[in-house]
């Protein structure tokens, strides 16, 4: 049996669709860079869309607003990381948060869900959104909303339960949320302080073998934990 003949404006309208969804990710792009170097107020939208190569008038058709656009630019980075640290997660989610984990059995899954949240943070990817982040977070708004929600809450909440179980103390407490942060923060200084990080290995890159025994070294200080 013969499938039917594809009428001439179905291939123009998978044309014209495939360009509209260009043109948003291009917008998207652009916001992640013009919103993280020079901040939200300060960003007009028609540099936005000059450096989206797009009119002015696709912020409003694909977005609506500027604020919109900011958020759809959070929302996207928030899917990179869920994408990176998700796969880890949902294999390991399920002993994460079992009533009979172990003190080891935590420690080993701290080793596991941390290398990829490195890899991720170290990645010439990252460099990309790494200044909306870091804006985020010296001034948060409903974009940082959904960095967290959206992005690192998942992996936050799982390395505080683990860190506490490692450690004995209570999962909710705030000495076990400090002690998860302070771990975490020796995977974020590869990026939040990325200057400092190559000025001190005397480089202007971090190669493979800088991640690759970086990623050791935190290993090794998680091990640690089973001494507490």
């Amino acid at each position: 049996m013969t499938s039917p003949k594809k009428h001439p404006m179905d291939s123009e309208n998978e044309r014209s669709d495939a360009r509209s969804i260009a043109t948003r990710q291009r917008l998207v792009d652009a916001a992640i860079d013009l919103f993280g170097k020079f901040g939200y107020d300060a960003t007009s939208t028609r540099a936005l869309a000059e450096a989206a190569g797009a009119n002015l008038s696709a912020i409003p058709y694909h977005f609506t607003t500027k604020r919109a656009l900011h958020l759809a630019a959070a929302q996207h980075i928030a899917n990179m990381i869920a994408h990176t640290v998700g796969p880890v997660m949902e294999t390991f989610e399920h002993e994460i948060y079992d009533d009979a984990l172990s003190r080891s059995h935590a420690i080993a899954l701290l080793q596991e869900i941390i290398t990829p949240f490195l890899t991720m943070l170290t990645s010439e990817q990252s460099d990309k959104w790494a200044q909306f982040v870091l804006r985020e977070q010296a001034s948060p708004s409903e974009a940082f909303d959904i960095l967290y929600e959206h992005g690192a809450g998942r992996f936050i909440r799982a390395v505080t339960h683990l860190t506490a179980v490692a450690t004995g103390d209570e999962p909710d407490s705030k000495r076990a949320r400090l002690r998860a942060l302070t771990l975490v923060g020796q995977a974020l200084v590869f990026r939040t302080a990325r200057a400092l990080t190559l000025r001190t290995l005397g480089t202007d890159r971090l190669d493979l073998a800088d991640i690759a025994l970086a990623t050791a070294l935190i290993r090794e200080n998680i091990r640690l934990l089973g001494s507490l």
